[in-house]
């Protein structure tokens, strides 16, 4: 049996609550900045056996990066050093997370935490040019398949198989050419804000541009004000510009697109790779790839046409091309593997990991688990199951109270939390019983489309908004052994064909499946009012419960968890 549903879901909320993360000062960055900088005479110059100078940006420069507290891992390839992130057990499903332009892997540092929290393995690389590998000094070296060969090395270097691939922006259009190449290297895929070009032989519309700076160019926001609206003559406009801006623009990009939010620690850090022109080869190149595609993406294209395994598009509503409803629904059409997955949009602009990452991070464990890896050997089942579902109920003035769940603490630590009057801590719950082939919460019960969680630090821990409690505890019947509780939620539960249910079954012919038990509990068999009756059902196809809005939670004498009704159940008893 796969790992139960509502764990799966509450390890959504596992981000780390980022005490432990480098947080600096304005002084400290500026400081970082100092060290690092060098007159480019000073600067070493260095060549590969294939004859590509580069320089490598010094140590110096990263000292004070603010809340990224991973550690540099790196790898050769051709004679280039790849900077990565590698995080998590080195045993666990593997997650390669690619930026784009003119970011780096300080792009993930919200969404790496969660991931890692969830169990898995977080490997975040640099490309070749950007963050804390190496950088090709000849803008002219940054070729697109270049960059796809380098990229697929890495991934042989490191020896990574049945990846889930998350890609934005030129990650995208890297990555996904890469899995069309090789599918079965990858076990699943989320694209957010991103696309793999497709330009018919004969009818490139851009070019390359002359790299020199103009120096009569102004400020980043000032200049791409006059982007025309055109998307092809707009893109060369931003390829002309990258190509040619005298100033460091990488964190103006970011900045620009979420709203001029970023902190100057958090501005400086995006910065922090590019300490003079001489490292900007990368970012002043990227875009120009674009005047290079040939054919090959292509049949890299047709190949995901044929990809069965899970695919998930996340779209930014601010992202106006790669993350468009238009670009989304492109993708859902055209790969198998999309049908029937949970896309979602965030109100997000076009580098989505920095307004939404945990949020976005949290999502992707939840489509993770709900598609569990298809191995040739099942798991063995684990010997002894534990309690989950640590849960609390926060009171609201209405009278109403929010559940909260979260794994991020252990049962020890939940037992010792202390929490504020009024509010109710949940026993938990065990693990592997009444456990559904798939059980996933569609969004928070305020959310307004499906994919809008709340997930809040509470008493130093995350918890995920998943129900509100409408009505508390009252008796259903005279004795009181079955207790109901009136709840909020948006959630879907699916039982394959076979499964076998315990089901309530009212009086009046309502039916409510049992979905948990106390960890705690004093007895396996409930106390069951006359008139009531509980019975076994095998269902003879795949059943999909969905408790939506209206949904009440019977409680037997021995704390047993039933909810429903269910007219499905209740048409077939």
């Amino acid at each position: 049996m796969a790992l139960s549903g509502f764990l799966l879901l509450v390890m959504l909320a596992g981000c780390s609550d980022g005490s432990d993360n480098q947080r600096v000062s304005v002084e400290e960055a500026v400081q970082a900045q100092d060290l690092c900088k060098l007159p480019e005479e000073d600067i070493a110059v260095n060549t590969t056996a294939g004859n590509i100078e580069f320089v490598r940006t010094p140590d110096a420069c990263f000292d004070y990066l603010d809340d990224y507290p991973f550690s540099p891992n790196y790898v050769e390839v051709d004679g280039l050093r790849y900077h990565f992130v590698d995080e998590g057990p080195r045993d666990g499903e593997v997650i390669l997370l690619l930026h784009g332009q003119p970011t780096w892997s300080y792009l993930y540092r919200k969404m790496i935490p969660v991931l890692v929290e969830a169990g898995y393995r977080v490997v975040a690389p640099d490309h070749i040019g950007m963050g804390r590998s190496d950088k090709p000094v000849d803008p002219r070296v940054h070729q697109y398949e270049q960059h796809v060969a380098w990229m697929k090395s890495f991934v042989s270097e490191l020896d990574l198989t049945d990846i889930t691939l998350f890609v934005q922006d030129w990650g995208s259009l890297i990555g996904l050419r890469m899995a069309g190449d090789d599918p079965d290297k990858f076990a699943r895929i989320v694209v957010a804000n991103g696309d793999l070009a497709l330009i018919p032989d004969g009818f490139n519309p851009f070019t390359v541009p002359v790299f020199e700076f103009d120096e009569t160019i102004e400020g980043t926001a000032e200049h791409l004000s006059l982007r025309p609206t055109d998307r092809v003559t707009g893109f060369q406009y931003w390829v002309d510009f990258a190509a040619t801006a005298p100033h460091l623009f990488a964190a103006d990009m970011v900045d620009l697109s979420i709203g001029n939010n970023l902190t100057q620690a958090e501005y400086d850090s995006y910065n922090a790779p590019f300490p003079a022109r001489i490292y900007w080869g990368g970012i002043r190149a990227f875009p120009s790839m674009v005047a290079g595609f040939g054919q090959a993406n292509f049949p890299a294209y047709e190949a995901l046409g044929l990809f069965e395994r899970p695919f998930l598009f996340i779209g930014g509503d601010n992202d106006r091309y790669l993350g468009s409803v238009a670009n989304q629904n492109k993708w859902i059409a055209h790969v198998p593997g999309a049908q029937g997955q949970p896309h979602t949009r965030y109100e997000a602009g076009h580098f989505i990991q920095e307004e939404v990452g945990e949020e976005m991070a949290a999502y992707v464990v939840l489509f993770m688990q709900d598609n569990p890896l298809n191995l040739s050997e099942p798991e063995p089942e684990p010997e002894e199951e534990g309690p989950r579902g640590f849960e609390i109920l926060e009171p609201q003035p209405d009278g109403t109270f929010r559940a909260w769940v979260s794994p991020a603490i252990t049962g020890e630590e939940f037992a010792a939390l202390e929490l504020p009057d009024g509010w109710i801590k949940n026993t938990p719950r065990e693990a592997g019983v009444d456990g559904p082939d798939s059980n996933r919460f569609l969004r928070s019960p305020d959310g307004l489309k499906e994919g809008d969680f709340l997930v809040e630090q509470l008493f130093g821990f995350p918890w995920l908004h998943v129900a509100t409690v409408v009505e508390q505890s009252a008796p259903l019947d005279e004795d009181g052994l079955l207790m109901v509780t009136s709840v909020r939620k948006y959630h879907e539960i699916t039982y394959n064909a076979g499964s076998i249910l315990v089901l309530l079954v009212a009086p009046s012919g309502d039916v409510y499946f049992r979905i948990g038990r106390n960890a705690n509990r004093v007895s396996d068999q409930p106390t069951i009012p006359d008139l009531w009756k509980l019975v076994e059902y095998t269902t003879p196809e795949k059943l999909v419960i969905e408790l939506f809005e209206g949904n009440l939670v019977i409680r037997s004498d021995n704390e047993d968890s039933f909810q429903g009704p269910v007219p499905e159940l209740r048409a077939v008893l």
